[in-house]
C-alpha cells in the first residue's frame, strides 16, 4: 500500500467514525469557524493544537513556521494575523514554542548543510549569541528549554510592536498576547510571558 492509499483509507475510517458517533458532525462542523484564538507555534509542532488544549473543530486558527518566528517577511504569517484581528477579532494570540523543536536545536548544533533554513533562522541565532554565556553554563537539554523560552519572549514582543497589533490595541481591549511553552516530556503547557493591550497601553503612556 502506497503512502497516498493508506491516507486515503485513514481518512475514510475518520469520517466513518465522526458520522457514527454524531451524523451531523460535518454539517456543525462547516458552521462553527469562528475562532477566538489564533496559535501560532512551530512548523514541525507534533500534536493538534485542539487536542492538547482540548477545544472544539473551529475554536482555533493555527499558524505555524519554523521555530514560531514573529517576521514581516513572513506575508502569510501577516495575512493570518490581518484576517484574525480585522475579521475575526481573535481576543487571544498564542506564540508556542515546544520541547524538542528542531529549528532551536538547529541552532544549538549548527545547520550548515541547509542554506535556506540558516538563513531563516538567523535572528534566533543571534538571540542565542546575546545569551551564549547563560546557556553554555546549562546542560543541553536546559539549553534547549531556555533558548526556546528565550525566544517565545522575544517572538511575543516583536507581535506587540506590529502595527496591526498596536492598531487593534488603540481600538480594543483585545487581543491579549501569551508566550507559552510545551513540553512534550510531560504534555503540560508552562506560561513564560504574557502582555495584556491595557499593560502595553500604560507602558506607553509612562514613557511619554
Amino acid at each position: 500500500m502506497t503512502t497516498k492509499e493508506k491516507i486515503l483509507l485513514e481518512n475514510k475510517a475518520w469520517v466513518q467514525e465522526k458520522l457514527s458517533l454524531d451524523k451531523l458532525y460535518f454539517e456543525r462542523l462547516g458552521s462553527t469557524h469562528t475562532p477566538g484564538i489564533l496559535w501560532i507555534q512551530s512548523s514541525d509542532f507534533l500534536l493538534p493544537v485542539q487536542e492538547i488544549i482540548n477545544t472544539e473543530p473551529g475554536g482555533v486558527l493555527v499558524y505555524g513556521n519554523v521555530a514560531n518566528q514573529i517576521r514581516e517577511d513572513d506575508l502569510s504569517l501577516m495575512a493570518v494575523l490581518e484576517d484574525a484581528i480585522e475579521r475575526l477579532n481573535v481576543r487571544d494570540i498564542i506564540v508556542c514554542g515546544f520541547s524538542h523543536c528542531e529549528g532551536i536545536t538547529d541552532v544549538l548544533l549548527g545547520v550548515d548543510d541547509r542554506p535556506i533554513v540558516k538563513k531563516w533562522l538567523s535572528p534566533l541565532r543571534e538571540l542565542y549569541e546575546s545569551h551564549k554565556e547563560e546557556l553554555l553554563a546549562l546542560d543541553f537539554i536546559a539549553r534547549e528549554r531556555r533558548l526556546s523560552e528565550l525566544n517565545i519572549d522575544l517572538q511575543l514582543h516583536r507581535l506587540a510592536d506590529l502595527e496591526i497589533v498596536k492598531s487593534a490595541w488603540e481600538r480594543n481591549s483585545f487581543p491579549a498576547l501569551h508566550g507559552w511553552y510545551f513540553d512534550l516530556d510531560t504534555g503540560f503547557l508552562k506560561e513564560v510571558f504574557s502582555m495584556e493591550p491595557k499593560a502595553h497601553i500604560r507602558k506607553v503612556a509612562s514613557l511619554i
